[in-house]
């Protein structure tokens, strides 16, 4: 672990702290992920989402690393990565998207049809929001 690599880390209700974290891999669990990128936060957004958990409306498990928003400088590709390539300056917004589907490809990312199709609200990342996971649109 980098002492350099540091993030603000849910702890509960009205409670974050800044506190060094791992270094990500490329990897899902024990498998590989070709598909992905690493990335140098450069900044980060304070989203709806993390003010709803920090202030207690929303559920979300203790070590949490908010701020998944951000801009950052692409530092390692995975394999199958085809449009990124280290050094690229890239911004990450609210939803995830498979970049592929017929919704991605007309601009309609927040309605890809391939990003956790059978969890309701699941494209829009990782916060408990009541019976919803993941954040509105």
């Amino acid at each position: 672990m980098s002492a350099a690599n540091r993030g603000v880390v849910y702890k509960g209700p009205g409670e974050v702290a800044v506190e060094s974290i791992a270094y990500p891999e490329l990897a899902l669990g024990n498998r590989k992920c070709e598909h992905g990128v690493i990335l140098k936060v450069v900044t980060t957004n304070i989203c709806g989402s993390d003010q709803h958990m920090v202030r207690g409306r929303t559920t979300a498990p203790s070590g949490l690393v908010l701020g998944h928003e951000i801009t950052g400088i692409v530092v390692e590709c995975g394999r199958d990565v085809e449009f990124l390539n280290p050094g690229d300056l890239v911004s990450v917004p609210f939803n995830i998207a498979c970049g592929r589907c017929r919704n991605c490809k007309s601009g309609q990312t927040g309605i890809c049809l391939n990003v956790n199709p059978a969890r309701p609200g699941a494209a829009y990342g990782y916060v408990d929001m009541g019976g919803w996971v993941g954040g509105q649109t």
